[in-house]
């Protein structure tokens, strides 16, 4: 019997196997109603005998590796375009994308030099370090030479506080002949494990920032010129003076900062900060203020439970060139950032404050809180954050209780950037204060509620230069009119951190 042929008609080339074997099926489907069972055996064995079993097997093998080949290939494309892409998200400062994007395929591609080298670098530039220790050694286990691993590896343990473990890897590094890039970048490493081991030595910063703006209530008071005290309501409606009515105007603000720390060690620093400012109205001169300030506390650092703070605090603060009041107290704060790159805080604040020229107002304030504060990424940096907190400010002579209160707030707020130099920032608070005893003037307790909102743009020009310009609103809701108001600020800026 001639066997058909499986071929199209006029084809002299080779079909590729799978055609082969489709068509051959294909015929022996045919041949169901001719053959029959006997002859469908008939037909099995010359196949056999013909050797066109043997060609259909090599097919079959043939169509299962060329699969396998470009299923491998196909894959291999991806892992790399994956590699590419984390790496490019690195360079423009996305290290937690990349972290995100590379992570999960971990389990299939751990052992990888070029996949485990840029997941390590991930990984240490989004806090991720033992993940980075890990993705580093497994590429050292398969390249021993890959002296960039290695100094990334060094880079790890000096974040680790793991120092004998850095100089190993960054002795190694530094003993081979490496290229000018990687040699600096090794030498960069060890400077800063020397400046880490010896506490960081001593580190001045500096700000200063003109304003110039225009404050729709310099004195945070009422807009109405007529009120009633119900102590004296048989006297009928009195008129506040001036002094005691919202006045608008202009005004020029200059501060300065001074923060200096120390290291002690690695991971204990003494801080101090000096801040002081002055604003002056153009006609509203009775309200001129100043404040001067200083800080001086104690930092320990944990490799992981975050930074625990603790400083004293000094301040003082005029109105019209006098005294108004001295503030003498402590803080205690607690830093902490997540894998995730999340900023979480808590903090506890105590002060005395004095007031000089009305001893009654004399009071103990207590404040507790907590923030947070995330940074989500990508090439525009925003960042956003939130706190809470709540109080209590006691006088200290309880003949004046009606001027002690408790209060609770909340403030969210968040910046990103508009372009390479220009960042926008907005935020709100919200505080609620309810007073201990009822006003003598007034006859009831006083309750207020403060609300806050601005929003803001800064340029970042050449050498350390900044503009500013904000649009800031208060309202405050009470109970008693004399301390209702609405306020508008508007206000340009210039700094400069040096």
């Amino acid at each position: 019997m001639r066997w058909p042929s499986i071929y199209p008609p006029g084809y002299g080339g080779a079909l590729p196997p799978i055609c082969g074997l489709l068509a051959f099926v294909n015929f022996l489907k045919k041949q169901r109603n001719v053959f029959g069972a006997t002859g469908r055996i008939r037909v099995l064995r010359a196949v056999s005998r013909s050797g066109l079993w043997g060609w259909f097997m090599k097919g079959l093998l043939r169509v299962a590796a060329g699969g396998w080949l470009a299923l491998s290939l196909g894959m291999g494309t991806a892992y790399a375009d994956t590699v590419g892409e984390g790496l490019a998200r690195i360079a423009a400062g996305d290290a937690a994308g990349a972290y995100a994007m590379l992570k999960p395929e971990e389990r299939s591609r751990a052992g990888n030099p070029e996949y485990d080298y840029a997941l390590g670098l991930a990984a240490i530039d989004a806090g991720h370090v033992t993940d980075a220790v890990a993705a580093f050694e497994r590429v050292l286990a398969v390249e021993p030479q890959h002296l960039r691993a290695r100094a990334e590896l060094g880079r790890a343990y000096i974040v680790l506080n793991e120092h004998e473990a850095a100089r190993r890897e960054l002795a190694t590094v530094s003993g081979q002949n490496v290229p000018a890039e990687v040699r600096e970048t090794v030498d960069r490493y060890v400077t800063a494990l020397d400046t880490g081991l010896s506490g960081g030595g001593t580190e001045i910063n500096s700000h200063a920032k003109l304003t110039l703006g225009y404050d729709t209530n310099v004195n945070n008071s009422t807009s109405d010129s007529r009120i009633l005290i119900p102590a004296f309501a048989g006297l009928g409606f009195g008129t506040l003076s001036p002094s005691a009515r919202a006045q608008s105007d202009s005004f020029g603000e200059v501060l300065g900062r001074v923060s200096v720390s120390h290291g002690l060690s690695i991971d204990q620093k003494l801080i101090a900060d000096l801040t002081a400012s002055y604003r002056g109205n153009a006609h509203e001169d009775d309200f001129n203020q100043a404040i001067a300030g200083l800080n001086i506390g104690f930092a320990q650092a944990t490799p992981d439970h975050g930074t625990f703070l603790i400083t004293a605090q000094l301040q003082s603060y005029w109105i019209d060139d006098e005294v108004y009041r001295y503030a003498v107290g402590a803080l205690g704060q607690w830093n902490y950032r997540t894998k995730g790159q999340t900023d979480l805080g808590l903090y506890l604040l105590y002060s005395h404050l004095d007031y000089p020229d009305n001893k009654a107002q004399n009071a103990n304030r207590y404040i507790a809180g907590a923030t947070v504060g995330q940074a989500l990424g990508g090439t525009l940096s925003p960042y956003l954050f939130g706190g809470v907190y709540g109080g209590l400010e006691k006088v200290t002579n309880s003949a004046f209780d009606y001027l002690s209160y408790g209060f609770i707030g909340a403030r969210i707020g968040g910046e990103i950037g508009v372009s390479e130099s220009l960042r926008a920032y907005a935020n709100a608070a919200i505080e609620a204060s309810d007073y201990r005893a009822p006003e003598p003037l007034f006859l009831t307790e006083r309750s207020t509620v403060r609300t806050d909102a601005a929003l803001g743009l800064r340029y970042a020009l050449p050498r350390g230069l900044t503009l500013g310009a904000e649009v800031a609103y208060t309202n405050a809701d009470s109970n008693i009119v004399l301390y209702d108001y609405d306020r508008v600020v508007t206000s340009i800026s210039i700094s400069a951190d040096f």
